[in-house]
């Protein structure tokens, strides 16, 4: 009776650690990489999240972090501030076209501690809209030939990794609960 409940464990651990290898790719398919920011970058925004690494526009002298980003009247620090966007960790920076607003432009970095930081500025602009790429084929018909009808097919849709991972987890509490019987 002891051999039957060290197998049914090990049949669960099993079961367990084949959900997580489930789980693991399709969590890794979400995750978008994190793009370093050098200054004079321009970087083009878009509604889906883009994230930032900002620590390369922190002084190089002190290297505190960057928290806030400036935008000011004709990119002329000497004038006022038309737009603040603040950075609560710069070397994890999330934006999208929301976080704008339309206020595109010349951003300077500011640290709290050092100030404007003169030199190290980024270009925001809106990213064009994606344009779908059609190439033309050559058609050329001979008299002795009919046209054939082509179908397009749609493209096919992978399966939800989510609900890939969440029925072997529910697969796997089924089996652990039928071998406690």
């Amino acid at each position: 009776m002891a051999y039957e409940k060290s197998t049914s464990r090990h049949l669960l651990v099993i079961l367990v650690v084949l959900s997580l290898a489930l789980v693991v790719p399709a969590a890794a398919q979400e995750k978008t990489g994190t793009r370093l920011v050098q200054p004079g970058d321009t970087i083009e925004v878009e509604a889906e999240p883009i994230v930032l690494d900002l620590i390369g526009l922190r002084k190089a002298d002190s290297f505190n972090p960057i928290t806030e980003l400036r935008n000011y009247q004709d990119d002329n620090p000497a004038k006022s501030i038309k737009r603040v966007i603040g950075v609560p960790k710069d070397s994890y920076f999330t934006i999208n076209v929301y976080t704008f607003k339309g206020h595109y432009g010349r951003y300077f970095a500011y640290s709290k501690e050092d100030g404007l930081i003169h030199e190290n500025s980024i270009v925001f602009v809106h990213a064009p809209p994606p344009t779908a790429t059609e190439t033309a084929a050559e058609v050329t018909e001979t008299p002795t030939e009919t046209p054939t009808a082509t179908a397009t097919q749609e493209p096919t849709r992978a399966p939800l990794p989510g609900l890939i991972a969440i029925a072997a987890i529910a697969l796997a509490g089924l089996l652990g609960a039928a071998q406690k019987r």
